[in-house]
């Protein structure tokens, strides 16, 4: 019985092999596998009697249609589609066929009445749009019964099988009650299941959601969820009864029960640290302590009373008048500060009139922070502030906002760029700060109102980015949405690829080496990355990214323990692995002793591991590097050789044993005579140095010809072998051959 369940997918865990829901697969099976048991007993019961009266048609026509079903049957384990479309043409051609060969019209009519069935099964198989065709094409035979027209190609005298009759209404009989009665069956049976599926996790979720407002109810903090627009659309005891709402009925508008202006709490104050979100309720100061996102439309806030510490504020400001002096300037350099700069944008913004924000940041800076005291940095300001007095064009206003950045707040009606590349010469002086000779020099960031923002803190943090997104050698920088979201997709990028470097994402795939012969002479690995967010990721987007972000060190560790683990539990490999190695990992002081740490601790040879470094690896002076590497017994070999900047002598002096032709270098060897005479030069030089030469990124037939014209012996591409994840292969079945030792 579990044979059957297996065949038939009667259980809903059976994943099929094509791409369709296991129920669809499961449907067609029972009406093949039913039909191939009618087809088989019709054609058993009529052939002694064919055979008899010499209806060879007969024979032809249940031997066809028998050994059809039986092909549909074993060809829906691969192509569900085609099998119930041919599934349906079959019906319709066993009705025709009724219709051709049975001479009796009455009897005839049958074959129309069993094409009627087609919509049906059509839509079970494939969908509305096809059940609806053949319901439509069902007109043929509705005319064919109600004009009772007879398109027999027998002559009515012709003798009929005495079988005829009971074979056509079992035809019909089974296919109308058994057939359809158990694909319908199937149906509704994953459909009760996905039923009770719904129902399990409505329950779970209903459960979960108990929970949550348990936890929510109980919090000891005042807590609402708040939407969009501004309404309260739930809130617990705690805050109900801060924000004097038990009785009033939920979603509430917020400023039905405050009369401050609230808009300003949607605003993303991340910079604004000094200006709390705060508002009134009979007469109470509520502030919005935090604030949670849990969805796209609602947050959580976490509210608080602060209306005695907002008293004793407003105490102090009155008291104090130089307290409220000191909050709008910077007392280390006596220009304005942060504060009173959002206040002026603010201020500019209101009137609505375009202007830009000048974000100025000091490129010696380490130099103010480590080298100069507080008095130095005044004289230093003090001297930015003449220079603004004395330039009737640059009568801006400046602030400083930390760091070493200046804001400039700029008005003028000349072009934005002038004004930026104005200011950038005057800001770059030599001033004698103390004992030193202080070179002050500033990139400068520009952001508009309104193009890119339209509040103060979206201005300000535009223009700081703008600073900080700059090309090193660009000193006047205009902020570019594209940029900033490519830089924070690559920031994104590598988080991910950090994260799933811990928890083993990478994946190991093994594109195999070969000799003219096309036997394996050796395996390169290569790194795939699948993430659950972004999918499989192509290694020319995740590689640049682990180079710019220092993650490449990672990824190459992460590919040779998983080598040396294949090697370790494969003992049928007898052939080297190779790793590509870039120009960071040697230039990392720790490689060695990490490569070697590795492979001892997997009780790996030197000898099955091949190094595959880039020409770029050779720029610089490494080559004591690679003398370490050939002493330890590692294979070193030179990847895409032709795509660098090194020239053939530089690399020849490293300890190399083979040498990978980038695909560039071969792809036209047939038109570009001095390309032919370059490689027919690299064998000659390769072969005096006994080194091996293989050829990269052979795709096509023609490809290896070409090159074994030349007297290539070892290649690699697609017309080999594709890149497979290293659990698809048997190596016990691959013939190998070790050529480099």
């Amino acid at each position: 019985m579990s044979t059957l369940s297996r065949f038939f997918l009667l259980e809903e865990e059976q994943k099929p092999k094509v791409n369709v829901p296991t129920w669809r697969l499961s449907a067609l099976r029972i009406i093949l596998a039913t039909g191939l048991i009618l087809c088989l007993g019709i054609f058993l019961n009529s052939l002694p009697a064919a055979i008899d009266y010499k209806l060879n048609y007969v024979i032809a026509l249940t031997t066809g249609f028998t050994l059809a079903v039986g092909a549909l049957l074993l060809l829906s384990n691969r192509s569900f589609y085609l099998t119930a479309h041919l599934l349906l043409i079959c019906i319709i051609t066993a009705g025709v066929m009724i219709k051709l060969f049975i001479p009796s019209i009455e009897l005839a009519h049958l074959g129309s009445i069993f094409v009627y069935i087609t919509p049906i099964i059509a839509l079970i198989l494939v969908g509305k749009r096809t059940a609806v065709f053949y319901a439509l094409l069902n007109i043929v035979p509705f005319i064919l019964i109600l004009k009772n027209i007879d398109i027999s190609v027998v002559p009515k005298e012709n003798r009929m099988l005495v079988d005829a009759v009971l074979h056509i209404q079992l035809l019909l009989f089974f296919f109308l009650n058994c057939c359809i009665p158990l694909a319908v069956w199937r149906t509704s049976l994953a459909a009760n299941r996905l039923n009770q599926h719904m129902h399990d996790n409505n329950t779970l979720l209903k459960s979960q959601k108990q929970i949550y407002q348990r936890f929510f109810q109980k919090s000891f903090n005042a807590i609402v969820l708040v939407d969009n627009e501004l309404n309260i659309v739930e809130a617990n005891d705690k805050a109900k009864r801060l924000l004097n709402i038990q009785t009033q009925p939920l979603p509430l508008q917020l400023s039905r029960i405050t009369p401050d202006n609230v808009d300003y709490l949607t605003y993303d104050s991340e910079l604004v640290d000094a200006i709390p979100k705060t508002f009134t309720v009979d007469e109470k100061c509520i502030e919005v302590a935090a604030q949670e996102q849990h969805s796209n439309d609602i947050k959580a806030w976490y509210l608080q009373d602060v209306s005695d510490q907002q008293q004793l504020q407003q105490d102090l400001l009155t008291l104090d008048v130089a307290h409220q002096q000191a909050k709008y300037f910077d007392k280390a350099t006596n220009l304005p500060n942060k504060t009173w700069l959002l206040e002026q944008l603010q201020a500019h913004i209101d009137r609505g009139e375009p202007f830009a924000l000048l974000i100025a940041d000091n490129l010696n800076k380490h130099v103010l922070d480590y080298m100069i005291d507080g008095e130095q940095h005044r004289t230093l300001y003090a001297r930015i502030n003449q220079i603004v007095e004395q330039d009737a064009e640059l009568l801006d206003q400046i602030a400083y906002i930390g760091a070493g950045r200046i804001a400039i707040l700029v008005e003028a009606k000349a072009p934005l760029k002038d004004i930026a590349r104005r200011w950038h010469k005057q800001l770059d002086f030599w001033l004698k700060l103390g004992q030193h000779q202080f070179h002050s020099k500033y990139a400068i960031g520009i952001a508009t109102y309104p193009e890119h923002g339209y509040i103060a803190e979206r201005l300000l943090k535009n223009a700081l980015q703008a600073c900080e997104l700059r090309a090193p050698n660009q000193m006047i920088t205009v902020f570019d949405q594209m940029t900033r979201r490519q830089t924070l997709a690559r920031h994104e990028m590598a988080l991910l690829l950090e994260k799933s470097i811990e928890l083993g994402e990478l994946k190991l795939y093994l594109q195999s080496k070969h000799n003219a012969n096309k036997e394996i002479i050796g395996y390169e690995a290569l790194a795939r990355w699948h993430n659950h967010l972004l999918g499989w990721v192509p290694p020319s987007q995740f590689i640049p990214i682990a180079e710019e972000f220092g993650l490449v060190n990672q990824v190459t560790r992460t590919m040779l323990k998983k080598v040396c683990k294949l090697l370790t539990s494969t003992p049928d490999i007898t052939v080297p692995v190779a790793i590509n190695i870039s120009s960071r990992d040697i230039e990392d002081p720790k490689f060695i002793t990490s490569i070697k740490e590795i492979t001892t601790q997997y009780g790996v040879s030197p000898q099955s591991i091949e190094l595959e470094l880039t020409e770029y690896s050779f720029a610089e002076d490494h080559n004591h590097i690679m003398e370490q590497l050939n002493k330890l017994g590692f294979i070193l070999s030179v990847d895409d050789f032709g795509t660098g900047y090194s020239n053939i002598a530089r690399v020849l002096e490293c300890p190399i044993q083979r040498l990978k032709l980038d695909r560039s270098l071969i792809s036209d060897i047939s038109d570009l005579k001095k390309q032919r005479s370059l490689l027919l030069g690299l064998k000659t030089i390769c072969e005096n140095m006994q080194i091996a030469l293989l050829a990269e990124g052979v795709e096509t037939q023609q490809d290896f010809e070409r090159l074994d014209a030349l007297g290539i012996t070892e290649y690699q591409g697609y017309w080999f072998s594709k890149p497979r994840s290293a659990s698809d292969f048997d190596f016990r079945k691959t013939k190998q051959i070790t050529v480099i030792n």
